[in-house]
């Protein structure tokens, strides 16, 4: 069963079953019950995916975080989806793993299956793709991270500033030795928490030992092994550590070792995540407005999705919200 039958059944044209089906006013009452009653005893269903071709718009768009697993990430996947649908929009996650290839086979799938803008977290290695889905009229916002060779909507938060007032706080509280686990810099976040953590060494006139610091690539595992060669290696007072999940690992491997926090190793960690709250001693850590970054985000693609405009016709909007410290009692 398809429209033209049901308006052949109904005895009208088929715009005037389209103007039923979609709420117009301007169908006479006694026409619209007709339709109703045909559609009712036909049992027909709008072909969504053909609505969707008509209009060129599939109401669906497409989010690609890091890891799911993350409590970071699924904030962001969470609210991401509750705005969508409170937008009618549904949300296609996708799972890129950080991983250049599988982030850019993630487009491509996004694209075939025509979504009307995407929201992701960059590994920064697929821009041509990203070039091309914008020349196809997809909207894209970037969140958490961004790249500096593409224009697009981008909600950040203030990393560099909040890692600076992290690590502050540890030298202001008497630490000297601060080793730090770092993401990857060739990450935005990575780097602007690396720069928070030389600038806060600067400004207190401490030099930055390169021994107390190590690369991890934001993941428990990372986290854990990064820990390990820092306090096997070093004679270090204090510990920061550049995100939630690499965070988890450290300070497990610190409680596996039998070492207490504070009193033997002062502990800081960017991101603020539930579990920080349920340990003992509580976890003094950089708190990101998850929910603002993710609600800001899908509000400027829902905009421009609705206003259909490209990023020539309306400039890239780029904003930055801030990051608070909490101190708790680790450090």
């Amino acid at each position: 069963m398809n429209i033209a039958e049901v308006a052949r059944l109904a005895g009208v044209s088929t715009a005037t079953v389209s103007r039923v089906l979609n709420g117009q006013p301007c169908v006479r009452e006694g026409t619209r019950q007709k339709v109703l009653q045909t559609i009712k005893e036909t049992n027909y269903r709008v072909n969504a995916v053909a609505r969707n071709l008509r209009r060129k718009r599939t109401h669906a768009v497409g989010v690609i975080i890091s890891n799911v697993l993350s409590p970071f990430y699924s904030i962001i996947a969470k609210s991401v989806e509750d705005i969508a649908l409170r937008n009618k929009y549904s949300m296609v996650l996708c799972n890129g793993g950080d991983i250049p290839d599988k982030e850019l086979q993630y487009l491509k799938v996004l694209h075939e299956n025509r979504v009307d803008g995407i929201i992701l977290s960059p590994t920064g290695k697929n821009i041509e793709y990203l070039n091309f889905l914008v020349s196809c009229g997809i909207p894209v916002c970037f969140i958490d991270r961004y790249v500096k060779s593409f224009e697009c909507d981008t909600v950040l938060v203030n990393n560099r500033e909040a890692s600076k007032q992290a690590v502050g706080l540890l030298i202001e509280r008497g630490y000297r030795r601060i080793g730090f686990i770092s993401g990857p810099t060739d990450r935005t976040t990575g780097a602007e928490r690396m720069e928070g953590y030389i600038d806060a060494h600067r400004e207190h006139n401490m030099p930055v030992d390169e021994r107390f610091i190590r690369y991890g690539d934001f993941s428990l595992e990372s986290g854990r092994a990064k820990a390990s060669h820092l306090l096997e290696k070093n004679s270090l007072d204090a510990l920061y550590v550049s995100n939630t999940d690499m965070a988890m690992g450290a300070y497990q491997f610190i409680k596996e070792r039998g070492l207490a926090i504070p009193g033997d190793i002062g502990f800081v960690m960017f991101d603020d995540p539930d579990w920080t709250r349920l340990v003992t001693p509580q976890v003094t850590a950089v708190g990101q407005p998850v929910y603002t970054l993710c609600s800001t985000a899908a509000d400027l693609l829902f905009k421009r999705i609705r206003e259909g405009k490209d990023y020539k016709d309306k400039e890239p909007v780029k904003l930055v919200l801030e990051a608070k410290l909490v101190v708790r009692s680790s450090a």
